[in-house]
Order: structure tokens, then sequence, then C-alpha cells
């Protein structure tokens, strides 16, 4: 049997991790199995900018992807289309100029056509048993506009869909609005898809296997949505990514492309088990932490680097095992592999693990900040509070590593007032990485904001208006088919009039954020401050004796408890406290949150000389970068 996974436009241009693993696992069980990377030669005809923002930078409930090559699946709807831009504007211009993305969907939507037919005439499809579509944000339309072609011109070949947008309800709908489609895998395909394959090469027709959509007896038939999941990652293959690299050189000829390849050392979410964050749908229906064992993660980081020369590795696990910061990591700096890393972690990380994490090649995580306001984190279930949020950017700063995260509003229940509070603290930590992002909460399905919605005060649920611009079916189909969904507030409440002042400030940030603009150096016996930030209360703040204690001690968010306690340790216990507490914040040198006080300054390594020396002064305006 010969099957060939298919990855469309506009995934990202990288390996597709499942795809990956499939393959792999179909060459052990004796199946010819390739990956066809489709999405390449669509990134090289419209350009780095163009599919770079498309595939990663437009607004994911726009779908602007799915739009792009609807009319190469539905054929053209000009009134559909003129609301779709209109649509657009009104929604996402608050948050930026409209006119340049806009051009950018025109000329993609002007190339979809044409790049379809071109797919038909650039594979063998006849030569092929199988043609599998990995499907995931928006590849949904582009894949499914290629399957309907292979379909017409090849009807003995089998189409099989899976991926994030083909789980549960969604699968079983696209299996039902698309005849064309043979099959679709709910969920993990790990063991579901191979198992699909052996059954089709023994004359099977594969219905009985759970998480398998099929067409048995004129009907989309299923026993479960709920696929047979790994439980001991240790057991899954490598996963081979040959196939991508091969593409990429032959697409991009002599030129020098970073070679970026994902790993996975683990599944679900161990926070999400506890808490699951209300606006989460990223695990769908499979929850349940799993993650490999340290000699594997090892093992295969190793493997993969040497065999594809990969000079950085994104660990796509939703959440970090906490385990890895005393087995895995440590070893990871051992072995010197000079790759950049990427996880996602969670925001109370501590210093010494942040700083463990940069040892082991860690360059970048996603530490999942979300809010500054501890009633709204609260409100989420993050778990985490407001300074430790400023403290994690803090100190991602000063070990040099770069945090990715976004700044949401709009969770039912939240207090306007919150926002007023949010705007105000963001004026004192404009030198730290601003968000990428500020805008209101997506309602996800399998989200606890989706599921229970109701019961936390979210009416009105239905549809991103989006799908029924760019989807041809009916509304029943629709409902099936979102993922993204709008909603209403049950208190009637309208958060984007309360959040004016937050959103202000972050777009300041964002305009004017210069690493460097807050940082510190310790002499020893003085501190010196060097603030270089827009409205600073001086140039140089020096800090000697129980002032400069304080301030080092609160580099860590404290109780004013905790720094009393410093004071009675020092034979302080005279110390006007209060005075200089009041100093520091007003000046914006230190956050005072939740009755918790942190010192903001990014601290420096010492270079010695006098702290007044102008040679530090210079050093931090003109040459700093975190």
């Amino acid at each position: 049997m010969q099957v060939l996974i298919v990855s469309m436009p506009f995934a990202a241009i990288r390996p597709a991790m499942g795809a990956s693993l499939l393959v792999s696992d179909l060459r052990n069980v004796g199946v010819e199995a390739r990956v066809e990377y489709l999405n390449l030669p669509f990134a090289k005809l419209l350009g780095a900018a163009d599919y770079g923002y498309l595939a990663d930078h437009a607004p994911t409930q726009s779908l602007c992807g799915d739009w792009v090559f609807s009319a190469a699946l539905f054929g053209e709807r000009p009134a559909a289309d003129a609301a779709y831009f209109a649509t657009f504007r009104e929604r996402f211009e608050p948050y930026g100029p409209c006119d340049g993305p806009l051009a950018a969907l025109r000329r993609a939507r002007a190339q979809a056509e044409g790049f379809i037919e071109s797919c038909l005439e650039r594979v063998r499809w006849d030569a092929y048993d199988v043609v599998g579509f990995t499907s995931s944000f928006t590849q949904h339309v582009a894949s499914l506009a290629l399957a309907k072609r292979i379909k017409a011109l090849h009807p003995q070949a089998r189409i099989v869909f899976g991926g994030a947008n083909c789980e549960d309800e969604m699968g079983l709908t696209l299996h039902r609005a698309f005849p064309f489609v043979d099959f679709v895998c709910s969920g993990e395909a790990d063991i579901s898809f191979p198992r699909l394959m052996t059954e089709l090469m023994q004359g099977g027709d594969g219905h009985e296997i759970p998480g398998v959509i099929s067409r048995y007896e004129g009907r989309s038939s299923f026993i479960s949505l709920v696929p047979e999941r790994v439980q001991d990652l240790d057991t899954l293959p490598y996963p081979d990514f040959g196939d991508f690299f091969a593409q990429q050189d032959a697409t991009y000829q002599g030129v020098r492309v970073p070679r970026r390849i994902l790993m996975e050392s683990a599944r679900g979410c161990w926070w999400g088990q506890k808490h699951h964050c209300t606006f989460c749908g990223l695990n769908g229906m499979a929850m349940t932490f799993r993650s490999k064992t340290p000699e594997r993660v090892l093992d295969e980081l190793t493997e993969l680097v040497r065999r594809h020369s990969a000079d950085h590795v994104e660990l796509v696990d939703n959440i970090l095992d906490m385990q890895y910061l005393t087995t895995v990591l440590p070893a990871v700096a051992q072995l010197g592999l000079g790759v950049e890393l990427f996880y996602e972690t969670k925001a109370n990380l501590r210093k010494d693990q942040l700083r463990l994490l940069r040892d082991a090649g860690v360059t970048a995580i996603q530490p999942g900040i979300e809010s500054f306001s501890t009633d709204v984190l609260r409100i989420m279930r993050k778990g985490t509070s407001a300074a430790q949020n400023v403290q994690m950017l803090k100190w991602c700063a000063e070990v040099g590593i770069d945090p990715a995260w976004n700044l949401l509003y709009g969770f039912p229940g939240e207090n306007p007032a919150s926002y007023h509070d949010m705007a105000a603290l963001i004026d004192s930590i404009t030198h730290l990485k601003p968000p990428r992002g500020f805008g209101g909460i997506r309602l996800d399905r399998f989200s606890p904001n989706y599921v229970s919605a109701d019961e936390l005060g979210l009416t009105n649920v239905r549809p991103d208006r989006s799908y029924s611009l760019i989807y041809d079916l009916p509304d029943d189909q629709l409902a099936g088919l979102a993922y993204y969904f709008e909603h209403d507030y049950a208190d009637g409440r309208n958060p984007s009039a309360y959040v004016d002042s937050t959103r202000d400030s972050v777009r300041a940030w964002q305009r004017e954020h210069r690493p460097g603009g807050l940082a510190s150096v310790d002499h020893g016996d003085r501190l010196a401050v060097w603030d270089f930030r827009r409205g600073a209360a001086r140039r140089l703040t020096v800090l000697d004796g129980v002032e400069r204690s304080v301030y080092v001690h609160c580099d860590r968010h404290r109780t004013r408890q905790s720094i009393d306690e410093l004071l009675t340790d020092l034979g302080a216990t005279g110390f006007p406290l209060d005075a200089l507490l009041l100093r520091l914040v007003a000046e914006r040198l230190m956050l005072a949150v939740d009755g918790r006080y942190l010192s903001l300054a990014v601290a420096l390594p010492s270079p010695g000389g006098s702290p007044d020396g102008t040679t530090v002064a210079h050093r931090l305006r003109d040459a700093l970068v975190f």
C-alpha cells in the first residue's frame, strides 16, 4: 500500500509533527508512506511577508487562510467576500491598520485557484492508495479543495482527514458535509490511523476502529469519536522529518533557511487536569498528562538534532513537565548540542529554574501570563498572580529568555476597575517585554467557557461569523464544523467599553519599549539603579545600606511582613520603611500589588568601578540588549 500525507497552506514553514510520526508508524508496519509539503511551494509563490502574515500573524478567528481558498472549494461568492472584508475591518481595525493585511489576502486569493490546479500536476496522485490530509488551524479549506479534485480525478484513492480540525463533532460534521472524504480520524491517530491502513490492506473498511469515522451502509458511521490513545509515550517512534527538509532544500535552493524541527516530550496538561483554564481548548478530549522518560527525551533530542542538523527545536508540549527541571534540562546543558529550544511553561517558575532553562539552551518560552490582575487570573483559573507575572518578565530579561505572551480581557465576572489598575501598572514596566497582542477572549470549542458557558456567564454561543462567510454550508453544519465561537454576556456587559486605557497603555508599551530601560548594578555596598524610561524621576538612583538590602530582598515579590522580618535581621527596626517604599513605588522603581512589593529593575552583572561612572550609564543606554 502506498500512502501520501499532505500538508497544505497555511501551515507554518516547519515539519508537520503528527504526519511525521504517522509516517514512522506506517513504515514500521510495512506501509510505504511519505509527507508532501504543499505549503512550501505556496509560501514561495506568495513570498515570505504575505505567507508569514497569513500563517503566523493574522487574527486567528478571522480564518484568513481558509478564506483565501474558499472560492476554490465553493466557487465565487462576491456578497460573502464583501461581507468578510467589512467584518474584518470592523473587528480588527481597533488593533491596527487593515489595508495591508487585506491587500495580502487579495494577493493570496488571486493565486489560490491556480495553485490548487498546479498541485494536481505536481504529484502522481494515481500512485497512491490513500491520500491523507493533516488539518490544523487554517489548513482546512485548502485541504478540502484539493481533496475534492483528487477524488474526482482518481476515485479509487481513499481520502482520509485528521488533525486538530477533525476532533469529535468537527470530524463527524466534516465527514457528513463532504462526501468525497472517505475517512476521518478523530483525535490522536497514533493507533487508529495505522490500524485503518492495515485493515484496508486486508480488505476491511475500518468502521469498527475507535476514533475512525467511515462510510458504512451509506452513512457516516463510528463506534466512538474517542480513539485509543498511547499511554506510554516512550513507545512512539521518532518522527521522520526527512521529507520536509528534502522538499525545503529543493524549494529554496541556494538560500540558507533556518533548520527548525518540532519535538514532543509530553502530551496533555498537568495543570489543566486540576484546574482547566477557562479559555483554553487546546487539549480537546485528551487532557490527561503523559510525558516521556528523561532517557527517551535525551536520546530523541540528540538523534533528531544530529539527523537533521537542526539549529532550533520547538517543544510542542502544552506545558513543561516540572520533573524535567532536575532530570532532562541539566543533562541537556551538559550535552552542548548548540541548538536553541522553546518550551511552554507556567509563569510561577523561580529564577534558578529559569537559569536552568537558559543553561540548557532554552532561549524562548511561552509562560501563559495573560493578565496583570490577580482577580482576573483567579477567574480564568491560572493559578498565578499579577506579581508573579511581572516577576516572570523581569527575570526573563535578566536571564536572557524571550517570553512570548498575550494580554487578554473579557472574562465573565471580571471587575472593569481591574483594567484601570492594569493600565497604571503597565506604565511602570515598559522596560520589560511587551505582549504580542491585547485582545478579548476567544471562545474555543472544548474550553470550559464553551462547555460550561451558561454556568460561567456566557450566552448566545454561536459559530464565529467568519465561518458563514467562508463555508457555503447550512447553519447546523457550520455549528458542527466550528472551533471558534462568539458569545454574549449574561449580565449584558461590553468589555470593549472599559479597556480603552489599558489598550492605550499596551500600544504605548509596544511602541516605546527598549531593552535596558530600567536596570540595576550591584556594587556590594551600593546599588545603582539606572532609569531610561519616559518620565523617569531621575536617571540614576543610588541605594545603600538598608535601602539596598530592601531593594535586593524584593527581587522576588515580598509581603510587608517579609520586609519587616528582613529589617529585624539587619537590626534596623527603627528604619523609616514606609517612606522608602512609598518613594520607590512613586518613582516606579518598585511595584506594589496585592499587598506585595517587587523591585522592577533588571539586575545586571557588576562591571566594577564607581556606581556613578559614565561607562555604566553609556553601556545601559546605548549598548544593552537582553
